[in-house]
């Protein structure tokens, strides 16, 4: 019975990982790259979803040569998270008469 638990878990585990590569790496990824660039009027570039850059400030944000800044992508991430939470606050209100 403990073999069963183990691979169920293993199997579980598996199923998860993928759901996270294509959820948080693929979708919010897309989405950050639609809406900054957006929301900033071009001033604010994504970077690639798995560039390894380095010098990015707290923010995740650093300055290109031609001036425009580069978001780091794992906080390209945390704005389409984000930007998806408004949408929804913004919903319930229509909806709900908030």
């Amino acid at each position: 019975m403990k073999k069963v638990g183990v691979v169920l878990d293993a199997i579980a585990g598996i199923v998860l990982n993928i759901l996270d590569i294509i959820v948080l790496g693929f979708l919010l990824h897309r989405v950050a790259r639609l809406i900054v660039p957006l929301f900033s009027f071009g001033r604010v570039q994504v970077e690639d979803i798995y560039a390894s850059g380095t010098g990015f400030n707290w923010l995740g944000l650093k300055r290109q040569e031609d001036g425009r800044l580069l978001l780091n992508s794992d906080m390209s991430m945390v704005a389409a998270a984000l930007f998806w939470v408004l949408c929804l606050i913004a919903y319930l209100a229509v909806t709900r008469g908030f």
